[in-house]
């Protein structure tokens, strides 16, 4: 796991974007009948070109932030015992690395906070340096927490003695919620997959066979049953997108946390279409 930066991810969503832009516009230029006939695959796979890096990315850099909030209890009460011994505030922080209370990669990140003081840099200035770098909310909570006891006058000794349960009942608070979130992200998978077989019968049972009725069939807007096919494809598309992100920010409270439910459901949607309700190209 390795932290990546939210520079990069904005920037690799903005190459994706711009590359699918790109594709689309030459496809309209060069070959607007391969568009006509293959847009719903153009659709698709644009999407998996605008969402897989940037998914990929956020979650490389989550697992990295999710070990370190695991870790911020271990952190917070080492200090603490160790503070019981008369050592420093570095020392202690030294202690925790070399007794290897945690590990990588907040290991790390300590060793940079201690390094930092070590150099002359005040605590406080070292501290707001350790909350940037991470980017956690449990994390910028700690921090601010500590902050505003350092500048109240507070004894960082005592403010880390009390924060150590504090910091656990915050964790397992986190868990909690995200636990109760996971009945509504099911909740959305099962809309999602009662409209792929609503949209299945509706071609297969209803639209299909009025084709041989050319009355009836006259009568509605869209021509035909391949323009359902393709009324429905988009739906598809539309609803995995939107539905996978809605489920990442209730999990998660992450919108970005649900592109790897878009990914998903976009792909377990197309491959249902392609299989039940084959494209017009087929």
């Amino acid at each position: 796991m390795r932290k990546v930066s939210k520079k990069a991810r904005q920037l690799t969503a903005a190459i994706s974007l711009i590359s699918i832009i790109v594709a689309i516009f030459l496809l309209l230029i060069l070959q607007s009948d391969v568009l006509a006939t293959y847009t719903n695959e153009v659709f698709f796979a644009a999407i998996l070109v605008a969402i897989v890096p940037s998914a990929i990315l956020d979650y490389e850099n989550q697992r990295w932030v999710s070990a370190i909030e695991d870790q911020m209890p271990l952190l917070v009460r080492g200090v603490s015992e160790s503070q019981e011994t008369g050592v420093t505030l570095v020392r202690a922080l030294e202690k925790i690395v070399e007794n290897k209370m945690i590990s990588h990669p907040l290991s790390d990140e300590v060793r940079k906070l201690t390094v930092q003081m070590a150099w002359g840099t005040s605590f406080e200035n070292a501290l707001i340096n350790f909350k940037e770098r991470i980017g956690s909310p449990i994390v910028s909570r700690f921090c601010a927490l500590v902050l505003e006891a350092s500048h109240s006058g507070g004894t960082i000794k005592k403010v880390f003695t009390a924060t150590s349960g504090f910091m656990e009942e915050m964790k397992e608070m986190d868990k909690e919620a995200s636990s109760q979130m996971k009945p509504y992200i099911v909740v959305i998978y099962a809309a999602f997959g009662v409209f792929l077989v609503t949209a299945v019968l509706l071609v297969r049972s209803f639209f299909a066979p009025m084709e041989g009725y050319p009355q009836i069939m006259s009568q509605v807007t869209v021509t035909g049953t391949a323009g359902f096919k393709d009324f429905f494809y988009k739906n598809m598309l539309v609803s995995a997108v939107t539905g996978g992100l809605m489920a990442g920010k209730l999990g998660e409270r992450r919108v970005p946390g649900g592109l790897k439910h878009s990914i998903a459901l976009t792909a377990a949607g197309y491959v249902i279409f392609l299989l039940a309700i084959p494209p017009n190209w087929m």
